[in-house]
């Protein structure tokens, strides 16, 4: 705080706090990090036209690096990348994390009027991509950008699907699938809250549901044996795809019976919602209930933000 006051000596003292509250904001988010910067001697292997050598050396100490071709030995660690005009005119930081197999876009920002024309959020964005596309030639196990989490009904977070090729996580195998595919998977199948397993074929998906749906109403466990036989029953009966998918996406009345509250110690139900209420929560329920299944919606107490 004295520093504070010593730099802005014309701000009083409340306006003072807020700035050292805002510092203290950026650093716990885009300076204070859980990696550790351990500075070590690296070894990598590079390719020749003739030969192939092993070349050792000592990674810079520095922990904020400017983009080039020759910094692919920046450590793994929490990593501040900056973009100058001049060689001194800083016009745009990415905050980046250096991880064995990836570089993780943490953040950036940059100045706003620049951007206009210079787009400096796809530029960081690109930076980056060509930063590991060079540094997989040295550490061939880092070879992927990570973007962060994607939520496909948020506006902002659409410019990372420009990005190709690109692969999403499945939140239900934790396997990674094509974007295209995850897509029109996720807008098919959770139409609300595009939240669903996006590695499974139409059928597989289909079928999943069916036999969750069947062990609900005889509320018992089916054993491998069991759930083989009802693959074997479904594909017997000849339903097509399309039907299949048209029946799990049915309303499912088990969305009224899922408890919720808006502020601690006054639980509701939808039936406490007026029309327009119910209008705007029941899709998101249903979609909910199609996926956990009614036992869990009865036993379940949501948040609504």
């Amino acid at each position: 705080e004295a520093d504070i006051a010593r730099l802005y000596p014309r701000y009083d003292t409340s306006e003072q706090r807020e700035i050292y509250k805002s510092y203290n904001d950026f650093y716990r988010f885009l300076c204070k990090s859980p990696l550790p910067y351990i500075p070590h001697q690296a070894s990598y292997t590079t390719a020749s036209t003739s030969s192939s050598k092993t070349e050792t050396t000592k990674s810079s100490p520095s922990s904020t690096f400017q983009f080039d071709k020759h910094d692919v030995q920046t450590p793994c660690g929490s990593h501040h990348q900056h973009y100058l005009i001049n060689g001194k005119y800083l016009i745009a930081v990415g905050v980046v994390d250096i991880l064995p197999q990836c570089l993780s876009s943490v953040y950036s920002f940059y100045d706003p009027f620049l951007s206009r024309s210079l787009n400096l959020g796809k530029l960081t964005a690109l930076y980056e991509i060509e930063w590991v596309e060079n540094a997989s030639r040295y550490r061939p196990d880092l070879k992927y950008q990570y973007l962060g989490y994607y939520i496909h009904s948020c506006q902002k977070m659409k410019y990372k699907a420009e990005y190709k090729p690109s692969e999403l996580l499945c939140p239900s195998k934790n396997v990674w699938v094509d974007f295209e595919v995850a897509k029109e998977r996720l807008e098919a199948r959770s139409p609300v809250r595009h939240c669903c397993n996006i590695s499974a074929s139409d059928e597989d998906f289909c079928l999943e549901i069916v036999q969750n749906t069947n062990k609900e109403a005889r509320g018992d466990e089916h054993d491998d044996s069991d759930m083989m036989g009802d693959r074997h029953e479904e594909q017997k009966n000849n339903h097509s795809t399309s039907s299949v998918l048209q029946s799990c996406s049915t309303p499912d009345s088990a969305a009224t019976q899922i408890k919720f509250y808006i502020h601690p110690g006054n639980v509701l139900t939808l039936e406490c919602l007026n029309g327009e209420g119910q209008a705007i929560v029941r899709p998101m329920f249903e979609d909910f209930a199609r996926e956990i299944g009614e036992e869990i919606c009865q036993k379940c107490l949501i948040k609504l933000c």
